[in-house]
């Protein structure tokens, strides 16, 4: 609500206009009716369609310029267009009505510079939009209708409603024997039809030619010329003429938004690509049409600090790819969560792979060594683009920064503000500050990108003093929002008194509690919403003596209704407007508010998909489940992958309605929905990390409005407090708030290094025993230290002063330069002083330099001992991951005790006894692929609930096996194989262990499988225990045998869910190859069909290429004759069909029957290739 109803704005585009409602009496029209669509309540004054006319009349004439200026008329639209919006919204409308003002508010709000909105109001009216009828029964709405989809900028459905509305029209011109309708009262409407096809050519492929053929034909709709009167097709017409010149300059085919050099294919990468680009929204033009250009190659260090949906990540996707297309240098794109990382992953797959290039797979952040030298796991090509979370980058970096920078052109760091946050925020950085130190005096670019940096230009000076920067800021932001404040308020006249509440407090005071919600106005006053019936919702007091005013009370918790209860009740009210996302501090918050809100709706049928997958990875009594099968999921770190994933893509797909979470989810994951509940329960000693506020809060409002599927997000404040003004400020943060600062300046650090610099003036073998950020900072000097000594230099002429500069702590604070600068030259004393080889060994730990010291001592020990079996004869063959375990269980005992480790402790209740658990037996099991709820079964027997059993077994799985252990583990192997190595002995002990225990797998297939995108343990291990003999564990071959099989294959052999199968078809994808460059390159593209049944294919039948009939999703694509099946299309060759089919390009498709196999020929429609 705070952009379009804002008093500047309205009186902007009113102008002094007299007989119309003023801004004020505007303002607070407009506000009721948001008001009462949060009571269901949809209606308008008429007054408000008088003025949205009015200002969509002004707005759209040339010759209102003399009066209204440009920024005036964009303003008269963005209101326009809000008032339209918001009319969309009463149900009396009848077809032309609706699609009338779904155009008006579409056009408006291209043309008043909130791009997304128009794609929002397109798919809000997608059942008005007739393409099954024939365009004679309604001819009176087809301009209507090509408007609005046209503006939707949809290419993959565009091009084929464009074509059909086209064809049909051109039937009607055979049967008058004319060559088009122009002389016709279809006339006017197909120059509509034709015109935005020509747009539509030019924005997506580049054809100049068709842009200026469209405006002419959309030129003589508007003026009269194409036929007898038609004010609609005249309407439409005349905006989308306008609107080709304003869309052109934010056009990709625009020289002045790429430049001449950009190739076409990388141009098509976007516009093409999915989802489509075909012109830039307002802060991606402004950066692009700057005074300098992003792509300019003196611009090293670049900072873009633009809101969510703000389109920061295409500005990233768009640079990588000219990148890729330039140099001959791959991409290194950070995200701060593997959420945020896959989302990355799929984006950048569907841009590079139009160019022949790759996204690596998902990988750990420890370094897998073993990749190198277990037999061809991988392909022999390095990913053109690689997404990792800044502790891989520092660990690649740790062990061999050179070869990062020789892979590595580009650096791409988003959600850059978490480097204000305490443990990880100074591995972002320091991974940030080396890059930088590393890389002054080279042509390697470092970007950082934010949607909460209230101090954009400071980070872009620390990135380059000398001032040698891009910063770009906006505040703009697509989709309106409305802010809002839950509390509840105490009826104190109802009270109750009771006694018999107990020996000491004796009476039992009960108040009726009702619910307020509080709406703030885009003039800051604020509105009120309270129920109006008994909530059920009670307060209760216990006091001493039942007075009416006790001196002594205290509440009484079991009486008293759960907060969580209570806002969950409210939540569920929300849901109505669409998906709600409920960001809470904890996990045990989210998972209470998640069975609140359960207990609130019935079960869900449609989820049962959803509901059966969780229930085959966590078994029946996860309380996840329960909670899912009445519409309501859970999210936080606690949770295996792969159902963290299956999550998110339900909420995605508005198949989930309800999700709760931490906090953690929304640092960049693109996860919009229309409403974003913030539950803001502080509690006793809560870290200041982990409070909803300043950047955090602002991640989690960002995904609020759904950029392109809604033009609104609502934010509700939810607090167990009393009513203040100071709720809605926090709902507003400033640049204070939102400045990005060096967790070593905060209090905590400093009392840290404090503490060390005593500790040092006793003992400087202090350094070894530094905890929290003095300790972090002590590796990242040590790391620096170890990397220039590997480049030849003493390290004692290092320049201390240098590296400590490179950091954004010093750059913030003199006080901690100079502290940083005491211990820097403490830990290089202490660098010099230690052993040769170890000293350099110690930071590819990735922990802290104690710590490291004491692994690299475990690894000597380890040593000692395999060689001493090997000696006696008794080694058993430790390169199996299996024997490995069982012969060193005294690695995982010591690795627990380091100051990184998690605890492993595992309780028959929550506060009951210790279960003992030996870590090597659990381990076994789990690389074995038994199954979660087998594992808690087992190993958790004399736990009674199973609910907590499999709870506490999902928690350590993912917190131990595939965090700690399998960092920790590989740490030690390597160093362990690395004293073998230099005694040139053949002994190994297994190099992939960490890699086993991350995945839970025991064998080199099953691990090839888990590294190369398939996500399902299940999965990996079905498909290794029915692979014959022959099939060696490396890459190609085992893809070429499981590309073998189809769709159908999968589901019958391994029982393979629906993610499953996405993963297998992105598996067997045949890399580095793109039958959709290809195709708009030659306009033609051929596709052999293995088992094509040539007796189906018959002279003049029409082909179809389409998913499978009858098939469950995911359906593989097939081949048609009429109605008859011919082929259904190799699982290798699928992901690069549906990205042709994706397009929405229309295809000419023949049958080759003359070559072995037959082959499918896919053609582009002769002089469109």
């Amino acid at each position: 609500m705070e952009r379009s109803l804002d008093l500047g704005l309205l009186n902007g585009a009113l102008g002094g206009r007299t007989g119309l409602p003023t801004a004020e009496e505007l303002q607070r029209l407009m506000a009721d009716v948001e008001v009462r669509l949060i009571l269901r309540q949809p209606e308008m004054d008429t007054q408000l369609f008088d003025v949205a006319w009015y200002l969509h009349g002004v707005a759209s004439v040339d010759e209102a310029r003399e009066r209204y200026t440009l920024a005036r008329q964009r303003q008269a639209f963005q209101v326009s267009a809000h008032i339209f919006d918001l009319a969309l919204d009463q149900d009396e409308w009848t077809a032309e009505q609706r699609l009338s003002y779904g155009f008006a508010a579409a056009i408006g709000y291209r043309r008043g510079g909130r791009d997304p909105n128009a794609t929002a109001i397109m798919n809000r009216l997608r059942s008005d939009i007739d393409i099954d009828s024939a365009v004679t029964e309604h001819i009176s709405t087809l301009s209507l209708e090509v408007g609005l989809a046209f503006l939707g900028f949809e290419t993959k459905t565009l091009f084929r409603w464009l074509a059909r509305w086209r064809r049909q029209l051109e039937t009607i011109g055979r049967g008058f024997e004319v060559p088009d309708l122009t002389t016709t009262v279809f006339g006017p409407t197909q120059m509509v039809v034709l015109g935005a096809e020509d747009l539509l050519h030019y924005f997506a492929r580049g054809n100049s030619d068709r842009l200026e053929r469209g405006r002419a034909r959309l030129r003589s709709a508007a003026i009269g010329e194409a036929g007898p009167g038609d004010l609609n097709s005249r309407w439409v017409a005349a905006h989308l003429l306008r609107f080709s010149d304003e869309a052109e300059q934010g056009s990709l085919w625009n020289p002045a938004v790429l430049p001449p050099s950009v190739p076409v294919l990388v141009r098509e990468a976007f516009t093409m690509g999915n989802p489509p680009v075909l012109t830039l929204w307002e802060p991606q033009r402004d950066l692009f049409n700057g005074p300098q250009s992003p792509f300019d190659r003196s611009v090293r260090r670049m900072v873009l600090a633009v809101p969510t949906s703000g389109g920061k990540t295409l500005v990233a996707q768009m640079l990588a790819v000219e990148q890729l297309a330039r140099t001959d240098r791959s991409v290194c794109y950070v995200a701060p969560t593997r959420s945020l990382g896959r989302e990355v992953r799929r984006a950048m797959a569907s841009r590079v792979r139009i160019l022949q290039k790759e996204t690596g797979n998902d990988q750990p952040d420890y370094p897998m060594t073993y990749l190198d030298t277990l037999f061809e796991l991988q392909p022999s090509e390095p990913a053109d683009v690689e997404v990792m979370t800044p502790e891989r980058l520092g660990n690649l970096l740790r062990h061999d920064a050179d070869a990062v920078l020789d892979q590595f052109g580009m650096f791409i760091f988003d959600e850059a503000q978490l480097i204000k946050e305490s443990g990880r925020g100074f591995v972002l950085e320091s991974v940030i500050a080396l890059l930088d130190y590393l890389t002054r005096q080279t042509d390697h670019r470092i970007t950082l990108i934010s949607a909460a940096m209230g101090n954009a230009g400071a980070i872009a000076q620390w990135l380059s003093p000398e001032g040698r920067y891009l910063l770009h800021e906006s505040a703009w932001r697509g989709p309106r929002r409305l802010h809002a404040a839950f509390t509840t308020k105490a009826h104190w006249e109802t009270t109750k008194i009771e006694g018999g509440a107990g020996s000491k407090w004796k009476y039992r005071h009960t108040t009726e509690l009702s619910g307020l919600i509080r709406l703030r106005m885009a003039d800051t006053r604020i509105r009120k919403l309270s129920t109006q019936s008994d909530t059920g919702w009670r307060f209760v007091r216990k006091s001493k003596d039942g007075s009416e005013f006790p001196a002594e009370w205290k509440k009484d918790e079991g009486h008293s209704t759960k907060h969580y209860v209570i806002a969950s009740e409210m939540i569920a009210a929300l849901g109505h407007a669409g998906s709600v996302l409920v960001v809470a501090t904890t996990r045990s918050q989210a998972e209470l508010l998640a069975k609140g809100l359960a207990g609130t709706r019935d079960e869900q049928p449609s989820l049962a998909p959803l509901v059966d997958f969780v229930r085959q990875q966590l078994g029946d009594d996860h309380p996840l489940v329960s909670v899912l099968r009445h519409g309501v999921g859970f999210h936080h770190a606690r949770l295996p992958i792969e159902i963290l994933e299956a999550l998110e893509e339900a909420v995605r797909e508005d198949v989930l309605p309800y999700l709760t979470c931490t906090s953690t989810l929304t640092d960049g994951v693109n996860l919009p929905v229309r409403t974003v509940v913030i539950y803001d329960q502080p509690f006793p000693d809560q870290h200041e990390d982990s409070q909803l506020s300043g950047a955090r809060l602002v991640n989690a409002m960002g995904r609020a409005g759904r950029a392109g599927k809604e033009t609104e997000g609502w934010i509700v404040l939810v607090r167990a407090a009393s009513p203040t003004d100071q709720d809605f400020r926090d709902l507003n943060p400033g640049a204070e708030a939102l400045a990005v600062t060096s967790s070593l300046i905060t209090e905590s650090a400093l009392d840290a290094f404090a503490r060390l610099e005593e500790e040092l003036g006793k003992d400087e073998d202090s350094i070894f025993t530094a905890v929290d950020a003095a300790a972090d900072f002590i590796s990242f000097v040590w790391l620096t230290l170890a990397i220039e000594e590997g480049h030849g230099q003493d390290p004692e002429s290092v320049d201390i002063s240098r590296i400590v500069g490179t950091t954004l702590a010093a750059t913030q604070s003199d006080e901690i330069r100079a502290r940083c600068t005491q211990v820097a030259e403490a830990a290089r004393r202490r660098y010099v002083a230690s052993d040769s080889e170890a000293r350099r060994r110690w930071p590819r730990t990735g922990t802290s330099i104690g710590s490291a010291r004491a692994i690299d001592d475990l690894a000597r020990r380890l040593h000692e001992e395999i060689l001493e079996l090997w000696i006696g004869g008794n080694l058993p063959d430790v390169m199996d991951p299996v024997h490995a375990i069982a012969t060193l269980p005294q690695m995982f005992e010591e690795l627990l005790k380091l100051a990184e480790a998690p605890e492993w402790e595992f309780l028959t209740s929550s506060r009951g006894n210790v279960i003992d658990v030996k870590p090597f037996v659990l381990l076994n099991d789990w690389i074995a692929g038994k199954p979660l709820p087998d594992l808690a079964d087992t190993h958790l027997r004399t736990a009674p609930n199973a609910a907590w059993r499999i709870s506490q077994m999902v928690g350590a799985i993912t917190e131990q096996f595939e965090h700690f252990l399998a960092w920790t583990v590989g740490a030690v192997v390597e160093l362990v194989n690395a004293r073998f190595a230099g005694e040139a002995s053949e002994i190994r002990l297994c190099p992939e262990l960490g890699g086993y225990i991350r995945y839970g797998v025991n064998t080199a297939h099953a691990l090839l499988l888990m590294t190369s995108g398939i996500r399902s343990r299940r999965l990996a291990h079905a498909v290794n225990d029915s692979l014959p003999a022959d099939v060696e564990p490396a890459y190609e071959d085992l893809r070429s045998w499981l590309a073998e099989m189809d769709i159908a294959d999968w589901r019958e052999r391994y029982e393979a869910t629906s993610s499953e199968i996405l993963d297998l078809l992105e598996f067997t994808r045949v890399r580095s190859r793109s039958l959709l460059k290809t195709l708009l390159e030659s306009g033609n593209v051929r596709l052999d069909l293995p088992g094509a049944d040539r007796r189906m294919v018959n002279f003049g039948q029409r082909l179809s290429l389409v998913p499978a009939h009858d098939e469950p999703d995911p359906k593989p694509l097939a081949i048609y004759a009429d109605e008859e099946l011919i082929a259904i299309v190799a699982s290798q060759d699928h992901a690069d069909v549906q990205a042709i089919l994706d397009t929405g390009l229309d295809l000419v498709l023949a049958i080759d029957e003359m070559v072995e196999p037959p082959s499918l020929l896919i053609s582009l429609p002769l002089g469109e290739g």
